[in-house]
């Protein structure tokens, strides 16, 4: 037990009388770093209606001065400290992150938790993070990669869905938001309940508890004001959209399809079949077969999102314009070859020892490992996920993958996204 206690793929967990759930992950052997994170239902599926884009604006604007320090002086605090910040907006969650030198947590741990309760909501730095999300939609509408992947999403789910949209809103949604909106966000999303404090550092769970509770004492709210949305029920037919984008050299391809929650029980087979088909660097069909063989494609991989409320699925390349119709067709062969056929014994095992053999390597900094353990608590698994989660991918036969893929990815049930010059 006690060398469990200081293995970072093993997590101590416990819940506050509010709802909070505080977690410390050992810091790896040697490491002179921590990391910490809260991770809060403030995520964009929460956005109100017309107003698309206020959680992802009220995330860049509330990192960027809190507490009694200003931009400058809170950019200053932190290089001084040898910290930095990173924040990250998806469909589901807010995240807030600080890492630094360990020797600086109690400090830098203050500072996250001035992000995290206290911005400042500057209207300077509202403006300036307004430019910025109206530069983004910008790439999202004009370059071929940005446009296809909002473009798949758009087709995979229906209106209303909470994955459904990039979270950036529309030039008018953007333009209306006023610092009252952010603030009433920030107040009614910024929760205890439905909330995470995660720390990875070499100090004890009781250390991490006490300080926890004396830089997160009470929260804006115990419980956040606006519910997950219903997840509406996704497409089950095949769609084609071709984007034309004049100008392009490039052209970007889109397969995917809907994929099931997080907690699902086919979710471990799911990972080895996107590792095989795209996922893992070098190695996959897609790059193999595609780009390596063929020289068809600048770039073919996939991708599997799994989280609470569902996911998707989708592989993608980029090609020149006169080799993206070969291109598609060689990507739903594949696809239609994972689903089909099980996996050669010899190749799943290649993919899934690479695969296993990575996961000592994401454990060489603090703020590498932190990733697990973000993930572990809030997708509520076990302490020990991370130190079975080896056991789990060599139990699977090439036959339990193919069953579990059949529904999943399914050239029948697949969008097919191209965007840029097309003919």
């Amino acid at each position: 037990m006690a060398s469990e206690r200081s293995d970072p793929l093993v997590f101590e967990r416990d819940v506050r009388a509010d709802g909070l759930t505080v977690v410390r992950q050992p810091a790896p052997s040697g490491s002179a770093s921590f990391a910490a994170t809260y991770v809060g239902p403030a995520g964009w599926a929460f956005d109100p209606e017309g107003r698309e884009g206020l959680a992802v604006v009220t995330s860049q604007v509330g990192a960027s001065a809190a507490g009694r320090r200003d931009r400058v002086a809170l950019a200053r605090e932190l290089d001084q400290r040898g910290g930095s910040i990173h924040r990250h907006c998806a469909p589901e969650t807010n995240e807030v992150s600080v890492t630094g030198p360990g020797s600086e947590l109690v400090p830098l741990l203050g500072l996250l938790a001035d992000v995290v309760l206290r911005p400042r909501w500057a209207t300077d730095d509202l403006e300036r993070v307004r430019r910025q999300i109206v530069e983004r939609q910008l790439r999202e509408q004009t370059q071929p990669g940005p446009r296809a992947d909002r473009e798949m999403l758009y087709a995979v789910f229906p209106t209303g869905h909470p994955y459904r949209l990039s979270g950036l809103g529309s030039r008018r949604s953007i333009a209306g938001l006023r610092r009252t909106d952010l603030v009433k966000f920030h107040r009614e999303q910024t929760a205890a309940s439905g909330g995470f404090v995660v720390v990875t550092t070499s100090r004890s769970m009781s250390d991490v508890q006490r300080l926890v509770h004396s830089r997160f004492p009470r929260f804006p709210t115990d419980r956040p004001a606006r519910a997950p949305p219903a997840a509406r029920n996704p497409v089950s037919r095949a769609v084609a959209r071709s984007i034309a984008m004049a100008g392009r050299s490039q052209t970007e391809i889109r397969v995917g399809g809907n994929a099931p929650s997080r907690d699902d029980p086919s979710f471990p087979a799911l990972v080895l079949a996107n590792e095989v088909l795209g996922g893992r660097s070098l190695l996959n069909r897609l790059f193999q077969h595609i780009r390596e063989d063929r020289g068809l494609a600048y770039h073919a991989s996939s991708d599997l999102e799994s989280m609470r409320w569902g996911g998707y699925w989708s592989a993608q390349a980029g090609s020149a314009p006169e080799r993206a119709e070969q291109v598609v067709r060689l990507m739903r062969d594949e696809l239609a070859a994972i689903a089909e056929t099980p996996i050669p014994a010899g190749e799943l095992n290649r993919i899934r020892e690479s695969a296993i053999g990575e996961i000592p390597l994401g454990l060489e900094t603090s703020a590498d490992a932190h990733e697990l353990a973000v993930d572990a608590a809030y997708n509520g698994l076990a302490e020990r996920h991370w130190l079975e989660w080896p056991s789990i991918l060599r139990a699977l036969t090439p036959r339990a993958i193919r069953d579990a893929t059949a529904n999943v990815y399914d050239p029948a049930r697949a969008v097919t996204v191209v965007a840029g010059t097309v003919g």
